[in-house]
């Protein structure tokens, strides 16, 4: 068996999970490359990608990797710039900078033979490059997502993705239509209300957005990252308490949601279109964390509306749905994102994408980290890479390609019942807490991660409970050969099936 010393890994994307993919596997002894199209690390927090105003979903001490807490002085919820450069800290921290090769795009992905072929274009000049490994860290927000509209193309005002709305110059003085009902249409409404002239928001559907403080103090992760908010979610596997709790306690947990969903719309003073058709926790996967566009709602500074666009008119007149015709001079696509391969070969591609849905695991020496998007993502990618480095290492025992086929349909259908609107896979959302128990369990170490029963029921799952994975990895390694476990979660093909990681699979002899 080849010394993991030599064992080349190629990491596409400096993002979240590629930076925390690449320490990992580095802290594993794997020799590993990084590589960034865009000129800095960062991802969808780099400056190129952000826009005005943009702070993170999640409180300060539930969005940092185990290991690295973000500086006191850091926002509750931290800002584009500060999540830069906390990502920067981190790279730097660890030994992943000097590995990363930053305006460096990967274009070509091929197999040869029991290796991988790396094409990468860094200018004019391409290079060639050979791997043992993969691993694709491109993410959910990889490539924007703009519809295409009848008449856009004579529009003559400007039309972004919300990714490339940069600074307020694009909207000073002007009118204003930001299309899309998630929490990056509210953040760029509320921006441009405060900088433009008028703003509209029109949206197909609304959503939920929880206030970043309960009662004006309460910060909300206390409420949303505990075991016991975990346990109100039905899971697509269920413990005996949990199976009760969604069958003869399914009153109860109604109740609770009926609660919250009470409390959500006092709170943030939703009103009118902007309120949800339904409660809790019905579209819990689209859900976000702030709710300041609803304070210019209520001034009159945003105009909302339920509807969509049908055509451009020509000039800068839009159409919509229901007859009416603005005059807007910028209109905001803040319509989210696509996911997209197009580096891999046909021959991969062809295995791998099925109805829109990279499912990979037939594959071998491939690996996917950042796809399961969710609500902690920093810590699902995390514990993912030390789980895909098992797998490299060839410490865990993966099923037949039949069986996790046959996991990935069982739960897409769960994941088409509980979230549709994400029912195409890569996606955990909420249900962190049960994903990544099953993450824990496959690599045959102890789910309990604090020793105080209340700590580890009713508070939040700090990060820092898992900082030492790594650690407690390789004294199970040692301690007994890994020939899997008698109870597998079979993470290969639940996790490619709502996208957390895919496979690799067989080591180098």
């Amino acid at each position: 068996m080849l010394d993991v010393r030599q064992r080349r890994v190629c990491v596409i994307g400096a993002g979240i999970s590629g930076l925390v993919t690449a320490k990992v596997l580095v802290g594993d002894g794997f020799d590993v490359a990084v590589f960034e199209k865009e000129p800095t690390l960062g991802g969808v927090w780099a400056a190129s990608r952000t826009y005005p105003g943009l702070r993170t979903n999640n409180p300060r001490d539930t969005y940092a990797f185990s290991d690295h807490p973000f500086p006191r002085a850091a926002g509750d919820f931290p800002s584009a710039a500060e999540m830069r450069n906390y990502l920067q800290s981190y790279a730097e921290r660890f030994g992943v900078l000097a590995r990363i090769r930053v305006g460096t795009e990967v274009v070509k992905v091929a197999q040869q033979g029991a290796r991988w072929k790396v094409t990468i274009r860094a200018g004019e000049r391409e290079e060639d490059l050979d791997f043992d490994y993969v691993v694709v860290c491109n993410g959910v927000f990889s490539l924007p997502s703009i519809p295409a509209v009848e008449g856009m193309e004579g529009f003559t005002g400007r039309i972004v993705h919300s990714t490339g709305v940069g600074g307020p110059a694009l909207v000073e003085g002007r009118d204003v239509l930001v299309v899309g009902g998630g929490k990056s249409a509210l953040d760029c409404a509320a921006w441009a209300a405060g900088e433009g002239r008028s703003c509209t928001l029109v949206f197909r559907r609304a959503y939920w957005m929880w206030p970043r403080y309960l009662a004006g103090v309460l910060n909300v992760q206390w409420l949303m990252f505990s075991r016991l908010t975990a346990s109100a979610l039905r899971y697509h596997r269920l413990g005996r308490a949990e199976a009760w709790l969604h069958a003869g306690g399914a009153p109860l947990v109604r109740l609770v949601w009926s609660s919250v969903t009470r409390l959500l719309r006092a709170q943030t003073g939703i009103r009118g279109p902007l309120v949800p058709e339904a409660p809790l926790p019905q579209h819990l996967e689209s859900i976000g964390i702030g709710s300041e566009a609803y304070a210019l709602v209520r001034d009159g500074r945003i105009r909302p509306k339920k509807g969509a666009i049908r055509r451009f008119r020509g000039g800068k007149a839009v159409e919509l749905d229901d007859g009416e015709v603005l005059e807007v001079d910028v209109v905001i696509f803040a319509t989210g994102f696509r996911q997209a391969v197009p580096f891999f070969e046909e021959a991969v591609r062809r295995q791998i994408e099925r109805e829109d849905v990279i499912l990979p695991p037939g594959v071998e020496r491939l690996g996917f980290v950042g796809y399961n998007s969710s609500t902690a993502c920093q810590l699902t990618s995390e514990v993912a890479a030390h789980w895909l480095s098992d797998c490299f290492l060839g410490r865990l025992r993966v099923p037949s390609v039949e069986a996790m086929d046959r996991e990935i349909s069982r739960v897409r259908r769960w994941t088409a019942e509980v979230m549709p609107a994400r029912s195409r896979g890569f996606f955990v959302g909420p249900y962190v807490v049960p994903h990544l128990d099953e993450l824990i369990a496959d690599m045959g170490l102890s789910t309990v991660r604090s020793g105080n029963f209340v700590a580890e029921n009713l508070l939040p799952m700090w990060p820092a409970r898992y900082r030492r994975l790594a650690e407690e990895r390789r004294q199970a390694r040692d301690a007994r050969p890994r020939r899997g476990r008698g109870r597998f979660y079979l993470s290969a093909a639940r996790t490619v099936g709502i996208g957390v990681i895919a496979a690799l699979w067989w080591m180098l002899h």
